[in-house]
């Protein structure tokens, strides 16, 4: 029975994803039903079927799970640094504002989104400032303080992130998660984080509160860095996550609802482990062994490099066309540029740049390295133009969108929209039925930089309905649009 339910995966696996010619039959199993709402990048639901499926503990689930959670990590990875860049300018914005309209919390959370970004010594002046305002209730203030001490820490005055955090109340479960949180970033193991959360969390239940979004991001946090996916997956299932922070009522008709964008960038490190989790657990399956390694090479590329990770084989891949094992050798190369091996790395790029017949898919998968890297592939992206320009259709769709991509890091705006827009679905161009949503992220992100609004609104409208985070990234630009226009806005948020 297990080997049947193999095949027929790997019947439908070289159909969908190999574009095998064979007839499409009725999705029948868990695992085809899966894989068809993955052909149509409706991740979090291709995720429920299988989880929700009792019989799914075999290799072709896992490998099904691996290649689901691996896009939903490409995605969210990107949606995180969008959120970032949106959210740090709305809030400069909101602090400029003086007077009767002013903002306490833009302070707090501008701090913590710099903190995010890393730099701690520019958030300082904004958590020390919302920490003095006797005007916020103590509970935020203490907030404050703990991140507070948190830059100090990093800032190398460990002194001054003890006195703080020894200030803070410590019989608040939402504060002693929150303290439990930066330990944890901090690496003081000694002050067992994890331990501390798990009692934050059962004082919240005995009390009969639920816990704040702030102390999900919190519990999150821990468990990406505990490595306890199982648990995060479960916590984030449970929870809104299209749900504000804080809202602030600055008036009858002004409300503003702050959002934290370190919690896109916990789903993606999260997504990230589930997918190579499953992928390694697939690879013990020799019916799925040889897709399952394909799909690993990547999301190793993807993820945080950890040198004692599980070293996988990659020369048991015969089976799989050589154009898959080309694209292989790609995340292949990329590690060994993350190992400082670089000439290495661009010795097998460039080689596989050249082969022939032109690869659109390969050199997409080219260019998409070389972004990772943060380098110069000239020759690549030379190649690549070339070979666009001489294709047509929905072929030359994911290489639109890698030369886009590529343009946009190197701040090349008009090049980088104009591929992006005909690397979309012009008949469904919002859809993500029908486009990568990771290339209407890139392409929401142009139009947001060229003050088109409404074109990048648009687009975060359409994706909200399957990817609940969105919502914040939403509602931050519609503020940013506001405040452009000097008016409360065009566009709504429904």
């Amino acid at each position: 029975m297990l080997k049947e339910r193999i095949m027929n995966f790997l019947f439908f696996f070289l159909l969908i994803v190999f574009g095998s010619s064979v007839p499409v039959y009725a999705a029948d199993t868990p695992v085809e039903r899966a894989m068809k709402l993955y052909e149509k990048h409706r991740y979090e639901e291709a995720t429920r079927v299988l989880t929700a499926d009792a019989s799914h503990k075999h290799g072709a689930a896992d490998l099904t799970l691996g290649m689901i959670y691996l896009q939903n990590a490409r995605l969210h990875y990107k949606l995180y640094r969008e959120s970032l860049a949106v959210s740090q300018e709305y809030l400069k914005k909101l602090a400029r504002i003086r007077g009767k309209g002013k903002s306490r919390f833009a302070d707090l959370y501008m701090g913590l989104s710099l903190m995010e970004a890393g730099k701690h010594e520019t958030a300082v002046s904004h958590l020390e400032s919302f920490s003095a305002d006797e005007k916020v209730s103590a509970g935020y203030r203490d907030l404050a303080k703990i991140n507070l001490g948190y830059c100090h820490f990093r800032l190398g005055d460990k002194q001054k992130a003890e006195t703080l955090w020894k200030s803070v109340n410590s019989e608040n479960p939402e504060l002693n998660a929150e303290r439990a949180s930066v330990y944890s970033m901090a690496g003081l193991q000694d002050r067992n984080p994890s331990v501390l959360l798990d009692e934050s969390l059962a004082a919240l239940k005995k009390s009969g509160k639920t816990p704040s979004l702030r102390m999900i991001r919190n519990a999150l946090a821990i468990y990406v860095k505990d490595g306890r996916i199982d648990k995060g997956l479960a916590l984030v299932s449970h929870s809104d996550m299209k749900a504000y922070s804080y809202k602030e009522t600055i008036s009858r008709t002004k409300i503003i609802h702050f959002y934290d964008p370190s919690l896109i960038g916990l789903l993606a490190t999260l997504y990230s482990q589930a997918s190579i989790a499953r992928l390694e657990k697939a690879l013990a399956d020799p019916g799925v062994k040889d897709p399952a390694t394909y799909y690993i090479s990547e999301a190793y590329a993807l993820s945080a490099y950890d040198k004692n990770r599980k070293q996988v084989d990659f020369s048991g891949t015969r089976q799989l066309p050589a154009k898959y094992q080309d694209r292989m050798r790609v995340w292949q190369a990329f590690e060994e540029y993350r190992k400082g091996r670089r000439t290495e790395a661009f010795a097998i790029w460039n080689e596989l740049g050249r082969k022939q017949p032109f690869d659109p898919d390969l050199n997409a998968a080219l260019l998409d390295a070389c972004v990772r890297a943060e380098t110069e592939c000239s020759q690549i992206v030379k190649r690549s133009e070339t070979g666009v320009a001489s294709g047509k259709g929905r072929t030359m769709s994911g290489l639109n969108s890698a030369l886009g991509t590529y343009y946009r890091v190197k701040k090349k705006p008009l090049k980088a929209l104009a591929f992006m827009e005909a690397g979309r679905d012009k008949s469904n161009k919002n859809k993500i039925e029908y486009n990568d949503p990771v290339l209407l992220v890139n392409l929401a992100g142009m139009y947001y930089q060229s003050k088109k609004f409404s074109e990048a609104l648009e687009i975060y409208f359409e994706m909200s309905k399957q990817f609940p985070v969105v919502r914040q990234i939403q509602e931050v630009m519609q503020g940013v649009y506001a405040m452009e226009q000097k008016s409360a806005g065009d566009v709504k948020i429904f």
